[in-house]
């Protein structure tokens, strides 16, 4: 085997990236950027408040959520798959962290400006739109700073999933990924919720999410009382769920060790 730097084994790996997936991942980002558009330009086109416009601004956001952090990475490391497809990439010259670098790096070139794009198309939509309305009329609300930052570390662990998923299964990657995926945050949230009704004395309502605050209802008043956590827990949280995103990479990088062996 030819002896070179790894930089260059790396930049190596990603024009082979490239040329592989660089099709199917423009496919699909224009796939998901036309979406983006039919979703938050009508904001654009109305001269006063439309609710629709608002609910599809909000129906955006899970389809940045489930769609563009996995359409992606449902095939990022596939070429290391069992069976006559991954040979080729099994025997190529390099080691196992730099090919899954490689496949890691250009998943990302994709997936970071997809999300930006949508923060962009969100925030500034809305700005431009409330704007040309009458101070007197109703205008559209973004979403808040702290939804858009819990969105986003949401995004890119999610993301982590279907990474780890496209070399953990051999078969039908992507649809078991995403069933334990789904399945997995479907528990999450119940043991959260349930875990917070018990703490907080089982209120009429109660609307809790994994990472985020509470808002509870006591009594048939309906007063929302909004339940933040403890300053000192704010750090944890952003932590938390960067260290859960490392992890499974980690996992992943395990895996294909494991395929290569």
């Amino acid at each position: 085997m030819r002896k070179s730097s790894s930089h260059y084994r790396i930049s190596v790996l990603i024009r082979l990236e490239f040329d592989q997936k660089g099709r199917n991942y423009l496919w699909v980002s224009c796939l998901l950027t036309v979406g983006l558009l039919v979703m938050t330009l009508p904001t654009l086109y109305f001269d006063t408040y439309n609710h629709s416009c608002e609910l599809l601004q909000y129906a955006a956001i899970p389809l940045v959520l489930i769609f563009g952090s996995s359409f992606y990475t449902s095939t990022a490391l596939t070429d290391y798959a069992a069976g006559n497809k991954g040979i080729f990439a099994l025997m190529t010259p390099a080691s196992t962290a730099e090919k899954m670098l490689a496949a890691l790096l250009v998943n990302l070139m994709f997936l970071i400006p997809f999300l930006v794009l949508f923060w962009l198309l969100h925030f500034g939509t809305i700005h431009f739109a409330n704007a040309r309305f009458p101070a007197t009329h109703t205008k559209y609300s973004p979403v808040t700073r702290e939804v858009a930052i819990y969105v986003t570390y949401c995004y890119f662990l999610f993301n982590s999933v279907i990474y780890a998923g496209s070399i953990y299964f051999t078969k039908n990657s992507y649809v078991k990924t995403l069933a334990s995926a789904l399945l997995g945050a479907l528990a999450l949230s119940s043991v959260n919720t349930s875990f917070a009704k018990y703490l907080a004395s089982y209120p009429m309502m109660l609307g809790a999410f994994p990472f985020g605050g509470w808002n509870v209802v006591r009594d048939s008043s309906l007063k929302v009382y909004r339940v933040h956590f403890p300053d000192m827990a704010y750090s944890w949280l952003y932590v938390l769920p960067a260290l859960m995103v490392l992890g499974l990479w980690l996992v992943a990088y395990k895996r294909l060790q494991e395929k290569q062996l």
